[in-house]
């Protein structure tokens, strides 16, 4: 295993949200996701994004925190996750209240009020060769917090293209236990299962200049408050079984459904 397969495996656990924290139980502030309302646009085009954040353990607090935006730097072949690079990096704050109502209700685990704004700049493509601007190129946000003395530091990618379809997030996902759709927190054994709609397909031009039609791939981060699964990431449709005594509640789980293109759907299951 080379080191840059290996550097790109750390960076898609980062990338995600899940702040290197590969453990599924829910306890600690944890910030699971970021969230765009299009995970793929045209240049120029504004982004609204949104923190999935638990903070189980803070019993509801403010929890201010920073965002800088530019131009991706080449995270994925090895250069650090900062906006150092970039003169033209746009500065912000996003702040986290889980006193709201639904966090409150939810054992402090949902998605953040604040929503950040972020404009892909309309020249990200100068430069650029034609290949790149079809396949996409990518705008990076970095959000940075101090909670309880520990810096916590996730970005996302909004990937820039000209190709004529873009990208969307994952629509109709749903949780089953054990073969129906979940009503009440996991027992012993139980089995676990995401369901959600078919993947996009999309054309991508590959080394050799040929344009090639592929097909999204689906992966699934699993959380829960007491338990834990035997394994914390599936496949769609992948069954995943609880282990441990069965949860006493109130109890929380939640799947993240993720498509290999920046998409999102959560699904948050709180019993009772």
């Amino acid at each position: 295993m080379n080191k840059l397969f290996l550097i790109i495996i750390s960076l898609l656990f980062y990338g995600c949200g899940d702040d290197f924290k590969k453990v599924e139980v829910l306890s600690e502030f944890r910030v699971l996701s970021v969230v765009a309302n299009t995970p793929e646009v045209l240049p120029g085009a504004v982004v609204n994004l949104q923190l999935f954040v638990s903070d189980v353990k803070g019993g509801g607090r403010s929890i201010p925190g920073t965002t800088v935006s530019c131009i991706d730097p080449g995270i994925a072949f090895g250069a650090k996750v900062n906006c150092d690079h970039d003169p033209s990096a746009v500065t912000g704050t996003y702040d986290i209240d889980t006193t709201t109502p639904d966090m409150t209700s939810n054992l402090f685990t949902g998605l953040a009020a604040d929503v950040l704004s972020v404009t892909v700049p309309a020249g990200i493509f100068i430069g650029r060769s034609t290949t790149e601007q079809f396949n996409g190129v990518s705008y990076i946000v970095i959000f940075n917090f101090t909670v309880d003395g520990k810096t916590v530091s996730v970005f996302k990618r909004i990937v820039a293209t000209n190709r004529g379809t873009l990208n969307t997030n994952p629509l109709g996902s749903a949780v089953f236990l054990n073969g129906v759709a979940i009503t009440s927190a996991p027992a012993k054994d139980d089995n676990l299962k995401v369901t959600t709609n078919s993947p996009e397909t999309y054309d991508f031009i590959n080394a050799e200049g040929d344009t090639e039609t592929r097909t999204e791939v689906f992966q699934v981060a699993w959380f829960i408050t007491q338990g834990k699964f035997d394994k914390p990431k599936s496949d769609v449709d992948e069954t995943v079984k609880y282990l441990g005594d069965a949860a006493t509640e109130p109890s929380l789980v939640v799947s993240i459904v993720r498509d290999d293109r920046g998409g999102v759907q959560i699904v948050r299951e709180v019993f009772p």
